[in-house]
């Protein structure tokens, strides 16, 4: 049988992995909108190319289109390769539907199996939140975790990578740093 402490802390990880699938549904779907924001212009120049090559324009006064059209199609592919865009939403995609199994899942172990679970079943649940942490290598877009951050904050346990967003680190003296705080109900408030 748990204490009341083990089970608000069952609850928070199951808050953390709801607000963690939110924030990577949203990162998917701002990196799935850029996808196809740059795919749109790789199929125009693609048509254009194919147009002007099956053409019977003077090959002489085609060369120089031709190129640049090459050279436009080549960056922007280069482009969405450099910032691993379609890796990105891939990832995000993964991550998310891991978090809300495991949200899901700790909702079953509170509605339905909570008089069975022990200490192990606990930490085996933060084991796996972490694990499914550490498959993320991409960092979240920092407007989507300031809109996270506000809709959640104060309502729900969020995960660490939320739990600093809007805190200004700027140190007056760097000689001697100084910093009080105190931490109530997940939330960090900086004492002057």
């Amino acid at each position: 049988m748990l204490e009341q402490r083990q089970i608000n802390l069952l609850v928070s990880y199951r808050d953390k992995a709801y607000v963690y699938a939110v924030l990577c549904e949203r990162s998917f779907e701002y990196f799935s909108f850029i996808k196809s924001l740059c795919n749109i212009p790789l199929i125009l120049i693609t048509s254009i190319l194919s147009i002007i090559n099956a053409s019977s324009f003077d090959p002489v006064e085609m060369k120089m289109p031709n190129v640049i059209i090459n050279a436009s199609c080549a960056l922007i592919m280069a482009m969405i390769g450099n910032f691993k865009i379609a890796e990105k939403e891939s990832l995000f995609k993964q991550v998310n539907q891991k978090m809300v199994r495991m949200c899901h899942s700790i909702e079953d172990k509170l509605n339905n199996n909570l008089d069975s679970l022990d200490s192990e079943d606990i930490s085996q649940v933060i084991r796996e939140y972490d694990n499914i942490i550490e498959m993320n290598d991409h960092t979240f877009p920092s407007h989507i975790k300031r809109k996270i951050t506000n809709v959640y904050k104060g309502k729900r346990a969020l995960p660490a990578v939320l739990n600093c967003v809007e805190t200004n680190f700027s140190n007056s003296n760097p000689t001697t740093p100084s910093v009080s705080a105190t931490v109530n109900n997940n939330n960090f408030t900086t004492i002057p």
